[in-house]
């Protein structure tokens, strides 16, 4: 008996059935046999909880990896040799700030405002860890620098941000960040984080440049003081040593000469009660002598022939 055209139809179809499911079947088989690449590690997922006890069971080394079919198993990639780097633009706008409400800047510790981006270089330092809590890491590293910038800037100065203190900034930003990595267990370490552009907005960056002028100008004289106070303050204390050095020196002179002074007198005191006469004689001739020692030409004069004048120039 002769088939009909729609019993061949019917033959057709199921045999081109048979060949999908088989098709299907090899497929989920294979769908349990991957590739981990140079670079990467693998951890399997077996209904959303990791396979194996240990680390060296969980994380699977670059070669080929075996599961079961990907409705069971969910086999995650994760790039361990490289370094990712991120651009953190949340607090930085370009240009003009159009809504204020919309964020884009930074609050510093004196209400002012800063345009800070930076740029996050992280390496995937825990497979397990990574595989189990991070979803989009891009989004969560953006979260967790951009929060720690805004904690540190509300206590920190905008010159600080700005000029000096860029350093202190991006370190204790760093830190900040890699506790809340920690604290969400996403098994990331940042190596480094780095401005990319900090500024003021355009419609405050012109005052601010005066004050930041104004304020250089300040240290400018302040330094220049210092330097006139570091030098005129030892040249005055040097010349106040010597003045006091010298007056020392004259004061034991004097002391010297005073205490000899009285000295003598007290000799010429205990000489004089005991012998008047004696002392007063002596002593004139004695400043006789000194007088004398003073004259140049002595002259007798006899003016009538009845006095005699002791007549003597300056010596």
């Amino acid at each position: 008996m002769k088939k009909t055209v729609l019993e061949s139809i019917l033959n057709t179809l199921s045999r081109c059935f048979i060949v999908l499911i088989i098709l299907v079947v090899v497929g989920i088989g294979l769908s349990g046999i991957r590739m981990v690449n140079s670079g990467e590690v693998a951890v399997i997922l077996r209904f959303g909880k990791i396979v194996g006890d240990t680390p060296e069971e969980q994380i699977h080394q670059p070669g080929i990896v075996f599961c079961f079919p990907y409705f069971i198993d969910e086999i995650v990639s994760i790039p361990v040799g490289n370094v990712i780097q991120q651009n953190i633009t949340t607090h930085y706008t370009e240009g003009t700030i159009t809504n204020w409400r919309d964020g884009g800047y930074l609050i510093t510790g004196n209400q002012n405002v800063a345009l800070v981006s930076t740029s996050a270089k992280y390496v995937i330092s825990d497979p397990v860890e990574y595989a189990l809590h991070v979803n989009d890491v891009s989004s969560m590293v953006n979260a967790c620098v951009s929060n720690a910038m805004v904690e540190v800037s509300a206590k920190t100065h905008v010159d600080d941000i700005l000029t000096s203190g860029k350093a202190e900034f991006i370190k204790e930003v760093s830190e900040l960040s890699q506790k809340k990595f920690d604290a969400a267990s996403m098994g990331i370490t940042l190596q480094n984080l780095e401005f990319v552009n900090v500024s003021m907005p355009e419609e405050v960056r012109e005052v601010y440049e005066s004050v930041n002028s104004a304020t250089v100008s300040a240290s400018t004289l302040i330094e220049q003081a210092k330097q006139y106070e570091n030098t005129t303050i030892p040249e005055a204390q040097s010349t106040a040593n010597s003045m006091v050095s010298s007056a020392n020196i004259q004061y034991s002179l004097n002391m010297s000469g005073a205490e000899t002074a009285l000295a003598e007198f007290w000799g010429i005191l205990e000489e004089y009660e005991a012998d008047p006469d004696a002392v007063k004689d002596r002593v004139f001739n004695e400043k006789m002598a000194e007088a004398l020692k003073n004259i140049g030409t002595v002259r007798l004069v006899d003016s009538d022939g009845s006095k005699i004048f002791i007549d003597w120039g300056a010596k």
